[in-house]
């Protein structure tokens, strides 16, 4: 993710004496690169985007950067580095593709991460059956679960046993059992306006059982409702990386 300190810190050199090389590396897939791609990625680039005379003058930084990939860990789909001598030396991490390059100048070449921030907006993604709430944010393609600000005395649906249909109290169960799943349901809308408060969301993404949609989408303030952009069918315990692509598929149809 781009922290806002970093982009504050490589402004700073926009217009500077230095020469700045600024290179993007990366791919398209889902799969974060190995170091071994993103070294061969980088060579290539430097005989399409350089010729002898600028491949000599930016030595000190390709060395830099073709050491940085030697030790990376794969953790991103793009990399970005910005390096001059001794004097600068930033890298920032994204979870989506940027186009890969070479751009050499007297500041960073930040266009493409800063195109990126309004098109990647942080938004929410809510997951409910009638047992379970998780909520979500995402941000620059980096998912972050909430669910445990939510309140733990979430109350649980009944279960049948078949008993209650020998004594009449079938009914009297399933307006608790409709009522329980109100107050569940509640709970979720309250945390997604606080949610929305607090991040300042672009919009919302609900997921879990189709059947409780209608009842979510009714549950939650106009203002928050606007922001629904759309559902997804799943069982609520799958691991974060199915909720994400998931909720990446439909957020690419909003962005």
């Amino acid at each position: 993710m781009i922290k806002p300190d970093i982009i504050e810190k490589l402004g700073l050199f926009n217009n500077s004496e230095l020469n700045i090389f600024s290179v993007y590396l990366g791919s398209d897939s889902i799969k974060a690169p190995s170091s071994g791609f993103l070294r061969t990625q980088f060579h290539s680039l430097l005989h399409r985007d350089m010729d002898s005379v600028s491949r000599h003058t930016y030595a000190h930084d390709i060395h830099n950067i073709t050491r940085y990939l030697d030790g990376y860990i794969p953790s991103a789909r793009t990399i970005a580095l910005f390096s001059s001598g001794d004097r600068l030396w930033e890298q920032a991490s994204l979870e989506y593709s940027l186009p890969i390059g070479i751009t050499l100048g007297n500041s960073p070449y930040l266009k493409p991460i800063l195109g990126s921030l309004d098109h990647y907006s942080k938004y929410i993604v809510l997951l409910v059956d009638r047992e379970k709430l998780r909520i979500f944010t995402v941000d620059q393609g980096e998912m972050v679960d909430h669910s445990e600000v939510l309140d733990d005395s979430v109350p649980q649906v009944s279960k049948s046993t078949g008993m209650e249909f020998a004594v009449g109290k079938s009914d009297v169960n399933q307006r608790h059992n409709d009522l329980l799943l109100q107050r569940h349901i509640d709970l979720l809308a309250k945390s997604i306006v606080r949610f929305n408060n607090k991040e300042r969301v672009k919009f919302v993404i609900i997921g879990g059982h189709s059947e409780l949609f209608k009842k979510v989408y009714a549950s939650l303030p106009p203002g928050i409702r606007s922001k629904v952009a759309g559902t997804f069918v799943t069982e609520v315990n799958i691991p974060l990386s199915d909720i994400m692509k998931k909720s990446k598929l439909v957020a690419a149809q909003v962005s």
